[in-house]
């Protein structure tokens, strides 16, 4: 007889990420288990070995068109309520699904995304009190005294000046959301722009002030590359146009841009 799961772990590979194992093994040692598979459109034998040797699925994307079409690949497989779409150099805290799904029950039906606090990991050293951290916290304001918002205006709120929600630490409800595609207008922000689409929706959005995982930061990394690329800076300009008129949107694109580049000279 088969096990019933409420959450799935859909891990988006590319390469031959030589953090990943790690971050598998952190998705096995959870207290409340899921489904586990990996999701990639660079299939490869390192891949192949990696998904026997765990026992877990492997799904190819063969239509792959960016990274956006990805993240929708990896969402469109889970037969779960709940799914993390997993990037695959991170590593999940023991407690990261029990938490995530006792938030979504506590908050009810309509909630949208679950999303927790997070450190980042450079190396084997893990900080949660850096200023980039800090000031997405202060993004975050919103949620000071409530673990959810559900008013429109309160969750496009958190998202006028910055991007404070790490996407990897996102569960999302997909009976809640049902069927979602993430843009692939962007290469970078896919993210950013989802959560501006998903709050123009009716549901909440819960933010878990608890350290659940370790978002690793390293030179390979996707995002230490879209950082030293002009497309980040012109994807940042796109969604900011989408909030704030043009002469401010200029404004705040280049100081997110400095801003983001500085976080990876310190």
């Amino acid at each position: 007889m088969k096990k019933k799961y409420e959450h799935t772990a859909a891990i988006m590979a590319f390469g031959e990420s030589p953090y990943l194992e790690a971050c598998i093994c952190s998705l096995k040692e959870q207290t409340v288990k899921s489904r586990i598979y990996i999701s990639t459109s660079t299939p490869s034998s390192f891949l192949s070995r990696i998904s026997e040797k765990h026992h877990i699925p492997l799904f190819i994307n063969s239509f792959a068109r960016g990274i956006a079409s990805d993240w929708s690949f990896a969402y469109k497989n889970c037969r779960t309520r709940y799914v993390t779409l997993v990037h695959q150099d991170d590593l999940y805290l023991p407690k990261y699904t029990e938490t995530c799904l006792a938030a979504a029950k506590r908050q009810g039906d309509e909630v949208l995304i679950v999303f927790t606090d997070y450190g980042e990991l450079f190396g084997d050293k893990v900080t949660n009190l850096s200023l980039n951290l800090f000031i997405k916290k202060v993004l975050l304001s919103a949620f000071l005294f409530r673990e959810s918002i559900s008013y429109y205006l309160a969750k496009k709120s958190i998202l006028y000046f910055g991007n404070p929600i790490s996407c990897p630490s996102v569960m999302y409800n997909r009976e809640c959301i049902g069927a979602f595609e993430f843009s692939e207008e962007f290469c970078c922000n896919m993210d950013w722009d989802a959560w501006l689409r998903l709050s123009e929706r009716k549901g909440s959005f819960v933010y878990i002030k608890k350290y659940l995982m370790k978002h690793r930061i390293h030179a390979a990394a996707q995002t230490f590359k879209q950082i030293r690329t002009c497309a980040r800076k012109e994807e940042d300009k796109k969604i900011f146009r989408k909030l704030w008129p043009k002469p401010i949107a200029e404004i705040l694109s280049r100081l997110y841009y400095f801003g983001a580049n500085f976080k990876f000279l310190t």
